[in-house]
């Protein structure tokens, strides 16, 4: 047991590391972005297997809507997956046992594909939805709140999806959950 609570505390202290070393690069406008063409289907596939154990502990249902023949995209394979894997992460972290988070993808047009990520979570006030993009901010601040977290994860999501080109777009209301989505520049076969 004393192992098992050693290891979570280790990863949870890497990915703070990882998040804080990404977070300086990105202030000071070092992030590089290395685009190429990438499987998005396969990214978020990757994405909600590697959230399922997470998910499952939790009473959350993790799910995958796209169709088989989603077009390339152009991205940063690494921080695409990151801001993937950020995005389930925290539709689980906000979403009570019995609700669900569902990844899509979907086609639009010619030139962009669409990924959404919509969650049936606690969601969040309209007059605190620009909060959640402030750094190190978490909108219960309190010494007592329930969930964990640098208060990173959403800043650097966004500032990685403006590095492609792209915008989040953020739709919440209380009680009913959030939806997270943003295009990204179809490259086709």
């Amino acid at each position: 047991h004393a192992l098992q609570v050693s290891q979570r505390a280790a990863t949870r202290l890497e990915g703070m590391i990882e998040d804080l070393i990404m977070f300086s690069l990105a202030s000071k406008g070092e992030m590089s972005m290395k685009l190429q063409k990438v499987d998005i289907r396969r990214i978020v596939s990757l994405a909600a297997k590697s959230a399922l154990p997470k998910a499952e502990e939790r009473g959350v249902q993790v799910l995958v809507s796209a169709v088989e023949n989603i077009p390339t995209v152009q991205a940063d394979p690494e921080k695409i997956g990151w801001v993937v894997n950020q995005l389930l992460d925290n539709g689980i972290k906000f979403t009570p046992s019995g609700g669900s988070v569902v990844i899509s993808l979907k086609e639009e047009g010619h030139n962009l594909v669409i990924l959404t990520v919509t969650d049936t979570g606690i969601g969040i006030p309209s007059n605190k939805l620009k909060e959640i993009f402030e750094p190190f901010h978490q909108l219960d601040g309190s010494s007592t709140r329930h969930f964990g977290g640098t208060g990173l994860g959403l800043s650097l999501v966004r500032q990685i999806v403006e590095a492609h080109g792209s915008l989040l777009d953020v739709q919440s209301a209380e009680g009913k959950g959030s939806i997270f989505k943003f295009p990204l520049l179809a490259l086709g076969e």
